[in-house]
């Protein structure tokens, strides 16, 4: 378990580094002062853990499923592939957290939703 959070440590902070490495050579602006404003900060989307236990995984489905729209994964929707416990809760999390305003609490699921500046899309599977 603990080699698990810090691979995952380790490729957040790659990502990270590697986005600011690309927007420095770009000329961008890197560093913005923070500013307090009511309006919603840039997409944000809620996917789950990768150490989540299953059972927190399938509770979380089934959760946002009876609160929100699945139609992505059920049936013939386009995130039924990869068919895997964490893809299906993590489109089902974000749908719910999307449907709910996008506040930090939408993504809690008792610390197992996780929220994301980069979007998860995956080949037909396009997160709202």
């Amino acid at each position: 378990m603990a080699s698990s959070k810090v691979t995952l440590l380790a490729f957040c902070v790659a990502l990270t580094v590697s986005v600011l490495c690309a927007d420095a050579a770009a000329g961008a602006v890197v560093a913005q002062p923070l500013r307090h404003s009511h309006r919603k900060a840039s997409k944000t989307w809620c996917v789950a853990k990768p150490s989540a236990e299953a059972a927190a995984l399938q509770g979380n489905l089934e959760f946002a499923c009876s609160e929100s729209d699945c139609g992505a994964i059920q049936g013939t929707g386009g995130c039924t592939h990869p068919d895997s416990l964490l893809s299906r809760a993590s489109v089902a999390m974000n749908s719910y957290y999307q449907a709910r305003g996008r506040n930090t609490w939408n993504c809690f699921f008792n610390g197992t939703g996780l929220i994301t500046i980069t979007d998860p899309s995956l080949g037909n599977c396009k997160y709202a």
